[in-house]
């Protein structure tokens, strides 16, 4: 039954995602419930109850996050919406088609410091679900059944023997030493990211190509150079089914370079990597990685001036063929060779949330199919978009 969206006045709503498929119509979840609201009726509708999905943190990670609220995260890829405690341990996957409620969970390992790994792609005309399962872990399910798709053993364990040095020796099996956070998937969804992060800590972006996930799993990672600090869930987006772009931290506030190379320094904030152009190499810790083919200066993050660190969100608006960044400072359009196109300062993002629990003001996010900026605010859900007309065509 549709009710007046003003009804959800009394409802506290945690989270808001747009559908990828249809102009105006959003999920929203708060009080345990899922609902499913259009702006050009003005109205909304419960879809289900949310039994897993939990409010206030208890026992979760190193205890930094006790008795405070969970932020909640929506992904939304019609006909499915899934639902996640970001720095928890539970999901639920919601089919519009039939109503069904598939229950997921993450094992407990620092998650109150890393992001719950959820994305969906298309494949051969199914649609998939990548979700995290333990903390190093992924799985591929298939979202209209819940299969599982990538069933394995996965170990890591003591031989008994020692080595040169006189340290252990261990036996790996499907293992990856690594904390898997949000997922970035290409349009053709061949590709994803995971911008998560390994001890001591420091921030590490994988690539993986979906075909080799399925036979090698994690073991099938391609580094990026792109890590700084303690800055994962940076922003990073798929251009194309072919580029990829990730935001870089400034070195020289991070204090990551030798005196000699402070001189010539100058901070690059994009960097741009391109599938094609892949060559696998192999450091030193036996990983393979893969460089920027360019960097270019832009302004549109602000790096915090005691490690250089950027954060926000990134996404690819392919009408305009422009980047759309989201920050503290405002939101922006900015073209691939860096220019800031325009800059609406209201629309604003603060992504420093974990632990310490997340702002109660309006949170902007973008949705690049429909090219309009998004939030709840005022018991409603209000739209906007660039609105106005430059040499680049922007409205």
């Amino acid at each position: 039954m549709w009710k007046k969206i003003s009804d959800l006045a009394k409802i506290e709503i945690m989270a808001i995602a747009a559908s990828d498929k249809y102009a105006g119509q959003y999920a929203l979840y708060g009080d345990g419930l899922l609902f499913m609201a259009d702006i050009s009726t003005q109205s909304f509708r419960e879809l289900a109850g949310l039994q897993n999905i939990q409010k206030i943190a208890r026992g979760l990670g190193d205890g930094r996050s006790e008795d405070k609220e969970l932020e909640i995260s929506i992904a939304f890829h019609h006909p499915y919406i899934c639902v996640t405690e970001r720095f928890g341990v539970n999901g639920a996957l919601y089919s519009l088609d039939t109503g069904n409620v598939l229950e997921l969970q993450r094992k407990d390992y620092h998650c109150d410091v890393s992001s719950y790994s959820i994305g969906f792609l298309e494949l051969d005309g199914r649609v998939l679900l990548i979700c995290q399962t333990e903390w190093n872990r992924l799985d591929i399910i298939d979202a209209a059944t819940g299969e599982n798709l990538t069933q394995r053993e996965v170990s890591c364990r003591n031989t008994g023997r020692k080595n040169e040095h006189g340290n252990p020796v261990y036996e790996y099996k499907n293992y990856l030493d690594y904390f898997h956070s949000k997922l970035h998937v290409s349009p053709d969804g061949k590709h994803f990211l995971s911008n998560g992060w390994l001890w001591g800590p420091q921030d590490h972006i994988y690539l993986f190509d979906t075909d080799r996930f399925f036979e090698e799993f994690e073991s099938c990672n391609i580094l990026t150079s792109s890590w700084s600090g303690y800055n994962w869930d940076r922003p990073c987006t798929f251009i194309d089914d072919d580029l990829f772009v990730i935001v870089l931290d400034d070195a020289l506030n991070a204090g990551n370079l030798e005196k000699e190379e402070e001189a010539d320094y100058t901070y690059k904030q994009l960097a741009f990597y391109r599938l094609s152009d892949i060559e696998h190499r192999r450091s030193s810790h036996g990983c393979n990685w893969i460089d920027p083919f360019e960097k270019v200066v832009c302004t549109a993050f602000k790096p915090d001036e005691e490690y250089g660190e950027v954060d926000g969100l990134l996404y690819y608006d392919r009408e305009g063929h422009y980047l759309v960044a989201i920050n503290r400072d405002g939101a922006f359009a900015v073209s691939l060779t860096g220019e800031i196109l325009a800059c609406m300062p209201e629309i604003t993002f603060d992504a420093r949330v974990s632990f310490s629990g997340y702002e109660k003001s309006a949170r902007w996010d973008y949705s690049p199919e429909h090219r309009v900026f998004y939030a709840w605010q005022d018991s409603g859900i209000v739209e906007k978009g660039f609105d106005f007309t430059n040499k680049h065509g922007l409205r």
